[in-house]
């Protein structure tokens, strides 16, 4: 089994990448192949300079690839590839981050179906939120639950606020907080409930 982790900060290190390597460890000591991907290192593109490609079988009965080279692709592909799929997303200005929603906006063009879109990624996402509540978190948690609406499983939400636990976002120290440790923890757990009840259905 394989579990992805992407971490959508402008920030080399911070709080979303090391939430996120909490949890990849976690995940690796039940057994899963682990991969983190930080979009620091990555080049994502916004929708830009295009003729609607994306959208080229349904208005002309044929495909035309993305004019855009950049790594979104890859980065899709990772996650078809996997099997879990974290994203730790912080909060600027009361919004996702911008490499976030470029990244989604980008989406698209990678699937050729709502049902591949559903089986080959939103089924598998979860989501960690970066963001103090004065400064809008709750409302970009529930700006990233919009891109699941109408669609099972619903993600597992992880909502973590650094100044509720008295620390400065910008140190990046968050998960160094005992309490948040155990909160991620739980997350990780909720996580692998979910899955082993998705394997008994199966």
């Amino acid at each position: 089994m394989k579990a992805l982790g992407v971490a959508f900060s402008a920030r080399q290190e911070g709080n979303c990448l090391k939430s996120l390597d909490y949890c990849l460890t976690a995940l690796k000591e039940k057994g899963y192949k682990v991969k983190l991907i930080n979009v620091y290192d990555h080049q994502i593109t916004p929708c830009s300079h295009c003729g609607y490609e994306c959208f080229s079988s349904t208005n002309e009965g044929k495909t035309a690839p993305c004019p855009l080279q950049d790594d979104v692709p890859w980065i899709y592909q990772m996650c078809k590839q996997a099997d879990l799929i974290l994203f730790a997303i912080p909060t600027y200005g009361g919004h996702l981050s911008s490499l976030y929603m470029a990244f989604g906006e980008r989406g698209q063009a990678q699937f050729s179906s709502w049902e591949e879109f559903r089986q080959g990624f939103s089924s598998k996402v979860n989501l960690i939120i970066i963001g103090n509540l004065s400064s809008g978190g709750d409302m970009a948690l529930h700006e990233a639950l919009s891109d699941f609406y109408n669609f099972e499983p619903f993600p597992e939400v992880l909502l973590l606020s650094a100044r509720h636990w008295g620390r400065n976002s910008l140190k990046g120290d968050l998960v160094e907080e005992p309490e948040i440790k155990g909160r991620l923890t739980q997350f990780v757990d909720r996580i692998l409930s979910r899955e082993k009840e998705k394997g008994g259905q199966d």
